[in-house]
């Protein structure tokens, strides 16, 4: 089995917080049942989609790895504003963390 690269390790690893965190948003949001949080919901399902599918490219060392993290990088960037704006403020500091990382896996 390859060895992981620390700077991919620590990529994957922010990802994965990230992803934990959306999955987690989504559930606060649905609970309260407010129509204001569908927008959250569903940027925070986008960005845990693309984190997962992320970390499953760079974990194997894909060629397309760079490429999705430029758009996981906008998404996560938007989520981050989106949670902000419903005071999910731990998710979306997670959220900016991961479009920071996934730029500098991107090369943006």
């Amino acid at each position: 089995m390859p060895m992981i690269e620390d700077q991919t390790k620590e990529i994957i690893d922010i990802l994965s917080d990230c992803l934990a965190k959306c999955e987690a948003c989504i559930q606060d949001c649905a609970a309260q049942g407010d129509k204001d949080l569908a927008g959250c919901i569903k940027l925070c399902s986008d960005c845990a989609d693309l984190c997962r599918a992320c970390i499953s490219l760079l974990a194997r060392g894909s060629q397309f790895s760079a490429e999705l993290c430029r758009l996981c990088a906008e998404v996560c960037e938007q989520c981050a504003q989106e949670c902000e704006r419903t005071g999910m403020i731990e998710c979306a500091e997670t959220c900016r963390r991961a479009a920071e990382a996934c730029r500098r896996m991107a090369g943006v």
